[in-house]
């Protein structure tokens, strides 16, 4: 029986060295696409617990609540995703001997704001407890907003590009191809929520999402090859 075995592990290794060399050479490219924030971050999940007041209140139907009835929420975030949404690019040739910059205007605005279990609003009382002033969409509390800032983005309420607004400038050598993709920077952050129940327990847990935008962003690519023109 162990002889066997060697005999077939020797002619499935040859079987094997067989189809390698009988293949035709070719260059193998990968290419791998994820959230720049893991999925295994040590930092989640992260819960948070807002509190009304800053005892528990005792309640007829639970001498031992754990919560504040109808007052307390509990948010937990077990997945934070940082990503990048493109609204537009400008590109030039540079067909010349020497540097060229790019840059170049806007033609259209484009704006991008905070979203709530998947509901775009700008009502901020969505957002559980925030309060919202001014035309730019300040925010001065909500647990969205809060949690942003909480796994370290720079959480803004809303965020735009205007028409007119300048890209660049931004220098592209002789015999290159520049590329500026104009667009933002937001946090997805996905977790459940509780309420608090009439008895002083927490609720079952409920699906809870939220899109959170950070900062404009551009991102330059420069290339002489135009295999190198993609980027992930």
């Amino acid at each position: 029986m162990r002889r066997t075995r060697g005999i077939v592990g020797i002619m499935g290794g040859a079987a094997l060295l067989a189809a390698a060399f009988a293949g035709p050479a070719a260059a193998e490219t990968v290419e791998e696409h994820g959230p720049e924030t893991p999925e295994n971050n040590a930092s989640l999940p992260l819960v948070d617990t807002y509190r009304k007041s800053d005892h528990l209140k005792a309640n007829i139907l639970n001498p031992k609540p754990v919560c504040n009835a109808h007052e307390d929420y509990r948010t937990v975030i077990y997945k934070v995703t940082d990503d990048f949404s493109p609204v537009g690019t400008v590109s030039t040739t540079n067909e010349t001997d020497s540097p060229i910059p790019l840059t170049q205007e806007t033609s259209r605005s484009q704006t991008i704001s905070l979203t709530v279990n998947g509901s775009r609003t700008e009502k901020v009382d969505a957002n559980l407890g925030g309060t919202g002033s001014g035309d730019k969409g300040s925010i001065n509390a909500g647990i969205a907003y809060s949690l942003a800032t909480t796994v370290g983005a720079e959480a803004s309420y809303s965020l735009s590009w205007q028409v007119g607004q300048t890209i660049g400038p931004y220098e592209i050598p002789a015999g290159h191809t520049g590329e500026a993709t104009y667009g933002f920077r937001t946090v997805s952050m996905t977790g459940t929520q509780q309420r608090c129940k009439a008895n002083g327990t927490w609720s079952t847990p409920t699906a809870w999402r939220a899109f959170v935008p950070v900062k404009n962003e551009v991102r330059v690519n420069t290339y002489a090859n135009p295999a190198d023109s993609h980027r992930p």
